[in-house]
């Protein structure tokens, strides 16, 4: 009888492990990339990685790995007049600038630049 009882307590801890991995639909974000010297992080690349309405939280966790190792930087954050929760930070990677838009909540838009002076400039103007 306990060995019937631990069987079907094990079965049962199994399916429960199996169901919440798969039954809520939702994926995890992305595995950061390690990316090398041979093959840097480029603007190319964070287009294809961050999308409009991507979760904030995920973005923030993503961008902090490639900071953390040295591959991005983060050379401004832009706060929108008027605005209270939107605002963009401007990454610094190989080949370039990306602005990177937020409102607390989602990614809202993003766009590469060739400079710093130049996202800003478009941004306090369109957002």
């Amino acid at each position: 009888m306990k060995k019937l009882l631990i069987s079907l307590t094990a079965a049962g801890i199994l399916a429960g492990c199996s169901a919440s991995d798969s039954g809520n639909g939702q994926e995890g974000p992305p595995e950061t990339e390690v990316k090398t010297e041979e093959d840097p992080v480029t603007t190319d690349y964070l287009q294809e990685r961050f999308y409009e309405g991507m979760d904030y939280d995920a973005y923030a966790v993503e961008i902090q790995t490639w900071v953390d190792k040295g591959q991005a930087s983060i050379s401004d954050t832009v706060k929108i007049e008027g605005q209270e929760d939107v605002s963009a930070d401007i990454i610094q990677v190989a080949d370039g600038f990306l602005a990177v838009a937020n409102d607390s909540k989602e990614i809202t838009f993003i766009k590469p630049f060739a400079s710093p002076e130049d996202a800003k400039e478009y941004l306090k103007k369109n957002l």
